[in-house]
């Protein structure tokens, strides 16, 4: 799927406030609200767009404590996702190169619930140990660089080395 300047912008701004109207969005743009609704309704087709969320305070809703647990194992990855994704508290799962098998981001309401986790997590078959670290403070988050076409060719494979 080939996207332009206005695709870009699009991205960024949703990226921004999804809950902006269609008419605020057109004026970022220069285009008529029904062709920005048809814009969406094409990211979305073409999963450029791949859902839209709200974000949460997860202290507001009894989830206090944030973690990474560092998963090896003695099976294919792919073999434990299931049970994985099976646990409501894990946000995240990723395939990693090095020590570590997988990375798991996780959200509990206290440290025991975080070790009930890991315990529940180290029953799993084939997985061998873990590695726990607990977030004290989110420094940083932020969405995804979103850069138009007028990015150079190596800026648009790789956009944190032309930082």
């Amino acid at each position: 799927m080939e996207l332009d300047r206005k695709d870009f912008a699009l991205l960024n701004e949703l990226q921004r406030n999804a809950s902006q109207r269609l008419e605020d969005l057109a004026k970022v743009v220069n285009l008529a609200p029904s062709s920005v609704h048809d814009r969406l309704r094409r990211l979305q087709r073409e999963e450029v767009i791949r859902g839209w969320t709200v974000k949460v305070d997860s202290g507001a809703l009894g989830l206090g404590v944030l973690a990474f647990i560092a998963v090896a194992m003695s099976v294919p990855c792919g073999s434990v996702v299931a049970d994985i994704e099976a646990i409501p508290w894990v946000e995240e799962c990723h395939s990693v190169a090095g020590e570590w098998c997988m990375m798991l981001k996780v959200r509990v309401p206290d440290t025991a619930g975080l070790l009930a986790l890991i315990d529940r997590v180290r029953a799993i078959p084939g997985i061998e140990k873990t590695e726990t670290t607990i977030v004290l403070k989110t420094q940083l988050e932020r969405p995804v660089i979103v850069k138009g076409p007028a990015a150079k060719r190596s800026e648009a494979r790789s956009p944190a080395l032309s930082l």
